[in-house]
């Protein structure tokens, strides 16, 4: 059933209105550098989602932001962080993992296949996922 464009404007709204803005904060301090997680982090180029970026954080926080096709690799301290992603009109997902120390991950921020097909291109949701390092090629 296709949506009309008055009611995906509707909901493209309320989304805006409900999520908010994002902002930033500064990265938590390693509080010991040879035990830190190493974690990259890549944005996919797909169309759905390009015009906007993309903000990345943990423990209800968010300290990065990335375009289509930026990488980033960050030092995390180990333990259980809940990973969170979304744009500015968009509800966020999370990823839990449990890092250990001196552990190598690496993680995709992509556009969630399981949003509303019509929405998505309006107000793109996102998801991160969990892929093998060797994997991405950077």
């Amino acid at each position: 059933m296709s949506l009309s464009i008055a009611r995906v404007a509707a909901i493209t709204l309320t989304a805006i209105l409900a999520s908010g803005c994002v902002s930033k904060s500064s990265l938590p301090a390693i509080t010991q550098t040879n035990d830190a997680a190493t974690v990259t982090i890549y944005r996919s180029d797909e169309l759905q989602g390009s015009l906007t970026d993309v903000y990345i954080g943990w423990d209800d926080e968010y300290f990065i932001s990335l375009a289509p096709q930026q990488h980033t690799q960050l030092l995390v301290n180990p333990g259980y962080k809940t990973f969170k992603i979304r744009a500015h009109a968009d509800w966020s997902n999370e990823l839990a993992l449990d890092l250990t120390p001196q552990q190598e991950i690496c993680l995709i921020a992509e556009v969630n296949p399981q949003n509303v097909v019509e929405l998505n291109w309006v107000v793109s949701g996102y998801r991160l996922r969990q892929l093998p390092c060797e994997s991405l090629t950077l």
